[in-house]
């Protein structure tokens, strides 16, 4: 993999991306004679389950339920971990939601590294090399998470009670697998959700103080095909269609948060996972605010401009209103003390998505925000 000492665009991704319908079918050229399917114990009902299963090319395939809830913690991964040491995959598939595919991530870097200590863990592309032991694949079944093309894992610090990431490019798996038949089953009001971090991540990264030309195309289409869906979105059923476009909308904008990272809208939804409040939903009900409060600069306001013009949304107020339709005018009605607003705000301020936030904001910002917002 390259590596440079100063700032370039580059294009980093997965080795291979199938999609589209039956992308699944992919599994059978998956050469390996140990796999490890790592999924929720809910998968395990799924109409696609035993085909799944069947359709993975090894001498020996075990199935592991995930051992943690939201964003996990080193304690919650043990359990995986251990069944992977006990199995000794030569090739691991994640299969799910963000949440289980970050915390696959992580699982296969104990799997390989199993004496990693805290204090390489949480610094930047400072871990070591991965596929020691194993490849990794993912298969996303919602439609915004982006874990199958970012090189982060996201998991909860207990000690903080804040979200903290784990970097490394060789996160970015071997195989990415988008088959829209696996978003079917999931419930209409998640994948709503999920969406809206498709947008947070389009939005946030193109007006990031992180400028990567090529990103600026991949947020515009992103949020371009969200937005021709707009009508669509309070329909009882999505079509196989629908669902394969929104992949692709959130496969791009993934592909932006990992190039350009995001900004204030993710730096306080990072801090909410410990408050039972989702990633998804709380970046739809932040990201309006936040909008309003980077707008108050001309130059941010007029990029905000370019990419509402590139990607054929009328105005603002119809692009603020995409987490209107896909939120429902939600609101948590979480009554947060002083303290816990204290900490809140002042993780957010650690939070490396403050950092290319392109306007500055302090803790008092961050504390009217979610005043406002939740």
């Amino acid at each position: 993999m390259l590596k440079l000492r100063f700032p370039l665009p580059v294009f980093r991704n997965a080795n291979e991306i199938a999609n589209g319908k039956n992308a699944r079918m992919a599994l059978k050229g998956i050469i390996a004679n140990r796999v490890a399917l790592v999924i929720s114990p809910s998968f395990k009902s799924s109409q696609y389950y035993e085909q799944v299963h069947r359709l993975i090319n090894a001498q020996s395939v075990r199935v592991i339920e995930k051992s943690w809830g939201g964003e996990p913690s080193v304690e919650e991964l043990s359990r995986v971990i251990g069944e992977l040491e006990a199995f000794q995959p030569d090739y691991i598939v994640a299969l799910g939601g963000g949440s289980i595919i970050d915390g696959t991530k992580l699982a296969w870097l104990f799997y390989e590294h199993p004496t990693l200590g805290s204090d390489v863990l949480y610094r930047p592309f400072s871990l070591p090399p991965l596929r020691g032991r194993a490849k990794f694949a993912a298969i996303p079944t919602t439609l915004g998470a982006g874990s199958e093309v970012s090189s982060a894992a996201v998991m909860l610090d207990h000690q903080t009670q804040s979200k903290k990431a784990v970097v490394t490019h060789d996160f970015l798996p071997d195989l990415v697998i988008l088959d829209p038949d696996l978003v079917t089953e999931v419930p209409l009001d998640v994948l709503k959700t999920t969406v809206t971090d498709t947008l947070a991540h389009a939005i946030e990264g193109y007006v990031s103080l992180i400028d990567h030309p090529l990103m600026n195309t991949f947020a515009e289409q992103a949020l371009s095909i969200v937005y021709r869906y707009r009508f669509k979105f309070s329909d009882e059923s999505w079509k196989v269609e629908m669902l394969s476009e929104l992949q692709y909308a959130a496969m791009l904008a993934g592909w932006v948060q990992n190039h350009c990272i995001v900004g204030l809208s993710h730096a306080i939804a990072h801090q909410l996972g410990s408050f039972d409040i989702g990633h998804g939903l709380a970046n739809g009900l932040l990201m309006p605010a936040v909008i309003d409060f980077n707008y108050r600069d001309e130059s941010v306001a007029n990029k905000y401009a370019q990419l509402i013009q590139n990607a054929g949304v009328p105005s603002k107020e119809e692009l603020v209103g995409l987490f209107e339709i896909l939120v429902g005018g939600q609101k948590t009605n979480r009554m947060f003390t002083e303290k816990q607003l204290d900490v809140i705000a002042k993780n957010a301020l650690l939070d490396p998505a403050a950092k290319s936030n392109p306007v500055r904001f302090n803790e008092d910002d961050v504390k009217e925000i979610v005043k406002q917002c939740l």
